[in-house]
C-alpha cells in the first residue's frame, strides 16, 4: 500500500504548498505520508514528553520566573509559552478529571455530625451543585481576583485591570493544576476533609504573593501588607459572593430551605 499522500495546498489554510515542506503563509508543516501507530506515538512524545515543549517550559517557569512566562504574554510574546486561555483550559481539564474522580470520597469524608437532618441535604446539595458547574466557578473566580488584585495594588500603575485578568489566567490556574496533582493521591489517603482544604489555601496564598513580588518587584514587607489587604478585600467579598449564589440557588430551586 502507497503511504504517500499527494498534497497541493495547506489543509489548514488553502494556501499553494506543493513545492514547500512548511506552508509560507500559516507555517503549518506539509504531511505526505498517511498516519500510523508509530506517528501517533511519535508525536505524543515530541509534544508531551520533550522538554523543549512549551507546555513544560511554562509549568516550569511558573514556578522560576512567573514574570517572564506574564510579562511575556502582555507584551506580546506568543510562541515561547502556552498562552493564557489554553494554559486556564488544560487547568480545567486536570480539576474536572480530579472532580470526577473524587466526588464521592469527599462527600464521604465530609462531617455533617454538627448538622439536622435537614441542614446536612443542604450541604449536601450545595456541594453537588459545586462539583456541577466547577468549570463555570473557576472561570468567574478570575475577574473576581484581578479586580481584588487591581484594587490592592491601585497605588502601582503598572498593570490595568484586564492585564491583572492575564496574570491569573497563569497564576491562578497554575497553582490550582498543581495542587489538584497533589491532593489526588492525598484524598484518599486522609480522612478529614478540613485537613485537605487546609492544605491548599496556604500554598494559594503564598504562590500568589510571591507571583504579584516578582511581578511588581516589591520588597517582602510590602507583599505582606498586600496580601493582608487581599485577604481583607477577598474576605468581605467571598461572603457576599457565597450569600448571592446561595439565594440564586434557592430561587432556582437547587436547594431548598429546611423546614421545621
Amino acid at each position: 500500500m502507497n503511504n504517500l499522500i499527494s498534497i497541493t495546498n495547506c489543509k489548514n489554510c488553502g494556501q499553494q504548498i506543493e513545492t514547500h515542506n512548511f506552508c509560507p503563509d500559516c507555517g503549518a508543516k506539509k504531511i505526505t505520508k498517511r498516519i500510523t501507530f508509530k506517528n501517533l506515538i511519535s508525536e505524543f512524545v515530541d509534544r508531551f514528553l520533550n522538554l523543549d515543549n512549551s507546555f513544560i517550559k511554562t509549568f516550569i517557569h511558573l514556578f522560576t520566573k512567573p514574570e517572564e512566562v506574564i510579562n511575556g504574554y502582555i507584551h506580546g510574546l506568543r510562541k515561547r509559552y502556552v498562552n493564557a486561555f489554553g494554559y486556564f483550559a488544560i487547568t480545567i481539564t486536570i480539576t474536572g478529571i480530579y472532580a470526577f474522580l473524587v466526588k464521592d470520597r469527599l462527600k464521604e469524608i465530609m462531617s455533617f455530625s454538627g448538622f439536622s437532618e435537614q441542614q446536612a441535604q443542604m450541604q449536601s446539595s450545595i456541594f453537588d451543585t459545586t462539583f456541577q458547574y466547577q468549570s463555570i466557578l473557576s472561570f468567574l473566580m478570575i475577574p473576581l481576583l484581578a479586580l481584588l488584585s487591581r484594587l490592592v495594588f491601585l497605588n502601582y500603575k503598572k498593570y490595568n485591570l484586564t492585564e491583572h485578568f492575564v496574570i491569573y489566567l497563569y497564576a491562578y490556574s497554575h497553582i490550582v493544576g498543581t495542587m489538584t496533582l497533589i491532593l489526588l493521591p492525598l484524598t484518599f489517603m486522609v480522612d478529614n476533609f478540613m485537613f485537605v482544604g487546609m492544605v491548599q489555601f496556604p500554598v494559594y496564598i503564598f504562590y500568589m504573593a510571591y507571583v504579584l513580588k516578582r511581578l511588581y518587584q516589591i520588597s517582602l514587607k510590602k507583599i505582606l501588607i498586600k496580601t493582608l489587604l487581599f485577604l481583607i478585600y477577598g474576605g468581605i467579598l467571598y461572603m457576599i459572593t457565597g450569600l448571592v449564589v446561595v439565594i440564586i440557588m434557592i430561587l432556582s430551586g437547587a436547594i431548598e430551605i429546611p423546614t421545621k
